[in-house]
């Protein structure tokens, strides 16, 4: 809890403190009024007026803070959300959160909106209702302590539900919030690959096992609030008997003390005003409780050390780079991929690599831009003038094979939302020779069913030609186009002023300064 309370802005927190106590009053407003009337002299008409303004003014004070701390409430969690999700994106991006796709989707979509309603409001409300219960408490009291007593003792007998149920409510939470990501996946999976399900002609099938996953959610969120109406119910018969239990004691009592009847019920109302918090507090206990698994995620990133994303380069990106590998060892569990290889490539070759489907060729451009970190042996990326630096996306560039399309326009897929001029995009685009096949028309929507293969791999390119690297990554980027677009991206890719590595398996040999292929582990230089 500390951590959360941390990462909330310190001078709303007290702001809303400071209106909740004196909102924490209104539970006893209608039993001061109650009181009051009782000794009023109907035939006093300056005091009625008294009376009527100052009751009207009463609930205009309490309910202004009431709406003031509400607003507090929604700034603070607006404020909480905006920063969770923020560190979410960034650890996310910098891998340094091991999320799933569908894990990233189900927390940002579904946890967070969960942790807010299910465990943050109840903790911020929290305080509001205690003051209350214990305003309502001290006012019992103070009236007659026998008779407060019995009110008091009558309210808190709707806690015993909640202790009851503790652990069920905690297992159905925990049971909803697994469903839930099942679930999540499951259509992720779907939407992602309909291309394969169709081709597949699995549509039912696969439409079924989604169904069946969305089926289960609906169960455990039925199962879920199906025990929290339970604990809910058995507080009724409960708060009956709090109620009537000592209003018959003070009725049979009344006679032998000097409580009126107008103070019996202002005292019944307030007990009624302490009951109703502590049935909410009970209510937003069961939330708690069942938003606990939820909040260990949001926890966990708020614990992650704070990362700097800001890069120090040794020299300007356009620098050129070679690259060196000494004594490298790489495996997966007990898959050996590379074992005490070497290599070197100077600055500015054109490179092909070579090797079986698995050998590792992948596995090495994950390790070249950085992605992958756990190797023994060393990988230095070295300038003109000896400096080495380990590497990042700071200083290399990875085409993928199949290259992902946002939602958007053609200036929003080159731009990825960072800060281009249009004269900037459109000499990018006329690089590739995508310029005039677009009509011109940054705003043109773009999606994979309005582009061709090549079209897609030249966007891509065009993205790398905005952000110059000394080292491009090409991953089989022509295996899917046909013999026309495959020749003009691989000259495209020959233009570039970078050190180039390409895998491919259809190639010409007179493309490229060097060839390398990978074989039983180790990186090996071929006869050109």
């Amino acid at each position: 809890m500390q951590v959360i309370l941390k990462s909330l802005s310190k001078w709303k927190l007290m702001l809303y403190v400071l209106f909740a106590v004196l909102y924490s009053l209104q539970g006893l407003l209608l039993s001061f009024i109650i009181q009051f009337a009782g000794e009023i002299n109907p035939r006093d008409k300056g005091a009625l007026l008294v009376f009527g303004i100052g009751g009207i003014a009463l609930f205009v004070l309490i309910y202004a803070c009431m709406y003031i701390d509400n607003l507090l409430v929604r700034s603070i969690i607006k404020e909480f959300n905006i920063l969770i999700s923020e560190k979410t994106l960034t650890y996310f991006h910098l891998k340094k959160l091991e999320y799933t796709e569908a894990e990233l989707n189900s927390f940002l979509t579904q946890d967070i909106p969960m942790f807010w309603q299910e465990f943050l409001t109840p903790m911020l409300i929290y305080p509001v209702f205690g003051l209350s219960i214990l305003a309502s408490i001290v006012y019992l009291i103070m009236q007659n302590f026998f008779i407060g007593f019995l009110f008091t003792i009558g309210g808190f007998l709707m806690i015993i539900p909640q202790f009851v149920f503790n652990k069920l409510l905690q297992k159905r939470g925990e049971e909803l919030s697994k469903a839930r990501k099942k679930s999540l996946s499951s259509i992720t999976d779907f939407s992602k690959g309909i291309q394969t399900i169709q081709s597949n002609q699995a549509g039912t099938e696969f439409s079924q096992h989604v169904l069946k996953e969305i089926s289960e959610t609906e169960h455990q969120q039925y199962t879920y609030y199906t025990t929290h109406n339970l604990v809910m119910f058995w507080t009724g018969p409960l708060k009956g008997l709090g109620l009537i239990a000592p209003l018959l004691t003070g009725l049979l009592l009344l006679p032998s003390t000097t409580l009126s009847l107008t103070t019996l019920i202002a005292m019944m109302t307030a007990s009624m005003n302490l009951i109703s918090p502590l049935q909410q507090l009970l209510e937003m206990t069961s939330n708690l409780q069942g938003s606990m698994v939820v909040k260990k995620k949001v926890v966990s990133i708020l614990k992650m050390p704070e990362v700097d994303e800001t890069t120090t380069i040794l020299e300007p990106l356009a620098e050129k780079l070679s690259i060196q590998i000494d004594d490298l060892t790489k495996t997966f569990g007990d898959h050996l991929i590379f074992r005490n290889t070497n290599l070197t490539i100077a600055a500015c070759q054109k490179v092909l690599l070579t090797g079986a489907s698995g050998s590792g060729k992948t596995s090495l451009f994950h390790l070249l831009c950085g992605e992958d970190k756990e190797y023994s042996g060393s990988i230095e990326l070295i300038d003109r003038k000896g400096k080495s630096c380990y590497p990042s996306y700071d200083r290399v560039n990875l085409i993928h094979q199949k290259p992902y399309l946002f939602k958007g326009t053609v200036k929003e897929n080159l731009t990825l939302f960072q800060e281009f001029s249009d004269d900037q995009l459109q000499k990018a685009l006329e690089s590739v020779h995508l310029w005039d096949e677009l009509a011109g028309d940054l705003g043109y929507q773009v999606d994979p069913q309005n582009l061709s293969g090549g079209q897609m791999m030249k966007l891509e390119l065009a993205r790398c030609i905005l952000r110059p690297k000394p080292i491009l990554l090409a991953d089989e980027v022509t295996a899917a186009l046909d013999e026309t677009n495959a020749r003009e991206i691989r000259k495209i890719l020959a233009q570039q002023k970078c050190t180039l590595i390409e895998i491919a398996h259809k190639y010409q040999k007179e493309d490229y300064d060097s060839i390398y292929q990978i074989v039983d582990h180790k990186i090996v230089k071929m006869n050109h």
